[in-house]
């Protein structure tokens, strides 16, 4: 049951680390909650499933979407975010609108159905007691790496600096010649391109509907609120808490139990770091 219990863990930490680590971006650049998040984040599970149930194999499904949602996020950041750029209230209602637009299309498209894809792999493996799913190891890797580049990249990077510095201070940035619009734009791009990655790799692992993503973008916000608004290093740490004490809870007390442990974590950090773990009142990315 243990082992089990870990690879539940590490999978729900990599797609909630997933998940979240593209709203702190975006937060972090445009000072924006991004609450049509989880709305494209399922758009990219139901486009999987048009694409692989009719014969698309998974990896080009899966590098497609992902890049046509980056540009779909970018045309919504020029032509809607900018517009509501750290106003809190304009922005929700934004992503409310975004949100009801998103769900009324894959109603109308999909219908109200859930829906499956074929896994990814097939099997499983045996360690001791314990059998693993092979697709969820796979996945955990696959998310792991990404995670990594990503860190790497928004820390090392000459990008990455630019976007920190951004997100610091615009004013500053600029006046340093980086194109602050131009980073935004590409800052909710990637934001929304992790969104799309998240949405078709755990569709290959649940049967799905709408609320998927009304889910996990709260999960997303509680793994942002416990590692620190606009850390991405908290976010992952906030996303292996959360996933780990899920996956332990659930095994170990039951599920109902386990459906409490959002809010018991999200409490006890709050209690102790009420700015997250990470969180800090001027730093953000």
């Amino acid at each position: 049951m243990f082992l089990e219990a870990a690879t539940s863990g590490f999978f729900l930490a990599a797609t909630y680390a997933i998940a979240a680590f593209g709203l702190v971006i975006v937060f972090g650049v445009l000072d924006i909650l991004n609450f049509a998040h989880g709305a494209l984040l399922v758009l990219s599970a139901y486009l999987a499933s048009s694409l692989i149930i009719g014969g698309v194999p998974y990896w080009i499904a899966l590098v497609g979407i992902v890049a046509v949602m980056a540009l779909a996020g970018m045309g919504l950041e020029r032509t809607i975010f900018r517009r509501v750029e750290g106003e809190v209230i304009a922005g929700l209602v934004v992503s409310i609108g975004i949100i009801a637009i998103v769900d009324t299309a894959i109603l109308r498209f999909w219908g109200p159905e859930p829906r499956t894809l074929p896994r990814l792999v097939e099997g499983s493996v045996s360690v001791g007691s314990a059998t693993l799913p092979v697709d969820r190891l796979l996945i955990i890797a696959v998310v792991a790496v990404v995670l990594v580049l990503a860190q790497v990249a928004l820390t090392r990077s000459r990008w990455g600096k630019v976007l920190r510095a951004t997100a610091q201070q615009q004013d500053a940035a600029s006046l340093q010649g980086i194109p602050v619009d131009r980073v935004k734009t590409v800052a909710f791009g990637i934001g929304t391109a992790l969104a799309a990655l998240a949405g078709v790799v755990i569709a290959s692992t649940v049967t799905f509907d709408t609320h998927l993503g009304e889910s996990l973008v709260i999960k997303s916000f509680i793994v942002i609120i416990i590692g620190g608004v606009g850390s991405t290093t908290g976010a992952m740490v906030g996303a292996s808490i959360l996933g780990f004490a899920e996956a332990f809870g659930s095994a170990y007390f039951g599920v109902a139990v386990a459906q409490l442990i959002p809010l018991i974590a999200l409490a006890a950090v709050l209690l102790v770091r009420p700015h997250g773990i990470f969180g800090r009142r001027l730093e953000r990315v």
